[in-house]
């Protein structure tokens, strides 16, 4: 490991397993960040450079606290854990390792209905893997633990299939409309507002990137004016207490092959990491102002043109798609 190597602890009451590297404004050193027209297209060296972040307005974090009101997703989670706790009993052994981003805010769900259980974070990145000098400093940090991953949701499989080559322990994800965690919360496409959560708001720094082999995968520090704690509280906050008996049905396995980012939190993540070509919607604007106002925001925020009754996506089993551009 390399002199700047750290673990920061932080509000999400978790060990980050990165190489935090010096304090730089998003919106002024635009150099240090991918462009939004790129996408990934198999080269690794795009995990070199940190996406860039988004400038979302006061009304726009204000509307996410008020979505903390979603039974849905508290449902969601309630099932999850109820899975978990047949799969270990014991909250003691459990060592949830949660994939940088999308997988802070539903580890720290995790951690909290699971009193004695352990959070520490790291990155993956599909095609290029997980970060291997952190997991294994995580697996000698927590000896006596069973690992666990999580992220927030699957789309198509991508992040499911680079876990599953490392043998190290399951997949748990709140949301997995193809079925490919071994513990989801729901197999419906349930749109999750921490989707919507950025680094720069929600934790302090970029999105990481890799350096080397022998280094954790990096991040640049943000200006700490720009965190939104109130927005990260309310997360906390609306976590469920109440555990219940769940017994889910089989896992229905689905794949179709497709350039599209398909599902409303993978969509979501597009649409703050990039600027999707097109965005599309199975359904007429009247139901998607009224399930995806959020999405909608930040199609506007990013310019991205939007369309609606697209039925095609039935093939795909989803609701809501976008296509990215490649440069």
């Amino acid at each position: 490991m390399t002199e700047k190597t750290i673990k920061k602890e932080s509000h999400w009451n978790q060990k980050f397993y990165i190489n935090l590297l010096e304090e730089v404004n998003p919106f002024t050193e635009l150099h240090l960040f991918r462009p939004l027209d790129r996408a990934y297209t198999g080269n690794n060296t795009f995990w070199s450079t940190p996406s860039p972040e988004p400038d979302l307005n006061n009304a726009f974090w204000e509307s996410i606290i008020d979505y903390g009101k979603v039974d849905v997703i508290k449902v969601a989670a309630q099932n999850l854990v109820a899975r978990i706790k047949r799969w270990q009993p014991d909250n003691n052994k459990i060592l949830f390792v949660s994939i940088l981003r999308a997988g802070v805010p539903v580890a720290d769900w995790l951690n909290q209905m699971l009193p004695g259980s352990k959070v520490a974070s790291l990155s993956l990145f599909v095609g290029l893997g997980i970060d291997q000098t952190a997991l294994a400093q995580i697996k000698k940090d927590n000896p006596e633990r069973v690992i666990m991953f999580v992220d927030g949701w699957t789309g198509r499989g991508g992040v499911a299939r680079e876990i599953a080559k490392l043998k190290t322990g399951p997949l748990a994800v709140l949301i997995d409309p193809w079925g490919w965690a071994e513990f989801s919360g729901a197999q419906e496409d349930i749109f999750c507002y921490s989707a919507c959560f950025t680094g720069l708001a929600t934790l302090g720094f970029s999105r990481t990137f890799y350096v080397d082999n022998q280094s954790f995968f990096s991040a640049y520090r943000f200006p700490q004016d720009y965190l939104r704690l109130d927005v990260v509280e309310a997360w906390q906050k609306a976590s469920p207490r109440q555990l219940v008996q769940y017994t889910q049905a089989d896992r229905v396995k689905f794949f179709k092959d497709t350039s599209l980012r398909i599902h409303s939190n993978e969509v979501c993540r597009a649409l703050i990491n990039a600027a999707p070509n097109t965005l599309f919607f199975m359904d007429s604007y009247e139901y998607v102002r009224e399930h995806y106002e959020l999405l909608l925001a930040l199609a506007d925020r990013r310019g991205v043109p939007v369309q609606y009754n697209q039925l095609f996506l039935r093939e795909y089993q989803t609701r809501v798609a976008c296509n990215l551009e490649t440069t």
